[in-house]
């Protein structure tokens, strides 16, 4: 990685106009809606029932071109992979909204030639028209290949380890279509070929395409809203570190930890028994003071 380049690179501010339809596709590209009795998740995919807007759709709002594969970075790109992602909402998601991103690369920490290293990558989401602020995100990228590049800035304290603890207070199972990655990247705009392009996804290692990462969290973030059911106002912040790689056609299995303030979650692979996402979710009600991770 050319590290002077890659921390000095400007990103232009990016505006995105998104409603009600992309809200919805967000929402069906989750596997909502796949009951079309379950009226818990029906006002997230219908525009009939006072529609609603999955707290986790802040992740691909105002998303930046693939700026890792530009030959200046000197990036491996097509061996990198989404470690963790952190999300605050400032606001609820409003239904239909234009919106500004701005966006930031604030550390990359080299773990050593042979160990790759990882770099983070901030995001401030606001609305375009007021500049009230909706969402604040933070991506950490492992790229593998890529040790030996040098440090720069100051990164985040690492996410604290989930507990275990056994059995959870409530767990799903979400079976994932074989096209769950190509549904994902049109919903998201993360066009990572990886998870659409065969030949790309063993050339980075894999069998074959991989499921995004953020759509495993928003598959969790399912499953919170189905537990807590109408509190979708009361999901603050999420925290995510992923483990492995899941694959389109996996079951997913979201397990529940409930605390006074925060949930902690781990989501499964079912049929691997592999553990993917894992870590705490933060949720407050409306007007209240988030809790500490």
């Amino acid at each position: 990685m050319n590290l002077q380049y890659v921390t000095t690179r400007h990103f232009e501010p990016i505006h995105q106009t998104y409603d009600w339809r992309d809200a919805a596709l967000y929402a069906l590209s989750l596997g909502m809606g796949e009951d079309p009795a379950d009226e818990d998740e029906l006002p997230y995919v219908y525009e009939g029932r006072a529609q609603r807007v999955v707290p986790s759709m802040c992740v691909t709002l105002g998303w930046p071109p693939l700026w890792i594969s530009e030959p200046q970075t000197e990036i491996a790109w097509t061996r990198v992979l989404h470690g963790e992602q952190y999300f605050e909402l400032h606001c609820p998601l409003p239904l239909g909204a234009t919106v500004k991103a701005t966006h930031r690369v604030s550390a990359v920490v080299d773990k050593g030639r042979e160990s790759g290293a990882l770099l983070y990558f901030d995001t401030h989401i606001q609305d375009a028209r007021t500049n009230s602020p909706i969402a604040s995100l933070r991506a950490t990228n492992f790229l593998r290949n890529d040790g030996g590049c040098g440090n720069f800035g100051e990164a985040p304290r690492p996410l604290a380890e989930l507990a275990s603890r056994a059995p959870p207070d409530y767990w799903v199972d979400y079976r994932t279509p074989g096209n769950a990655a190509l549904l994902y990247r049109l919903a998201s705009r993360d066009y990572m070929p990886i998870h659409a392009d065969p030949r790309l996804a063993r050339e980075a290692g894999f069998e074959r395409p991989i499921s995004h990462g953020l759509n495993t969290l928003g598959v969790a973030c399912r499953a919170v809203l189905k537990r807590q059911r109408t509190s979708d106002r009361r999901v603050r912040t999420m925290a995510v570190r992923f483990v492995s790689p899941s694959f389109p056609g996996d079951t997913i299995r979201i397990e529940l930890f409930e605390g006074q303030e925060s949930i902690q979650f781990r989501a499964w692979a079912k049929e691997r028994e592999t553990l993917v996402p894992h870590q705490c979710q933060r949720r407050i009600g409306d007007g209240g003071p988030a809790g500490d991770l």
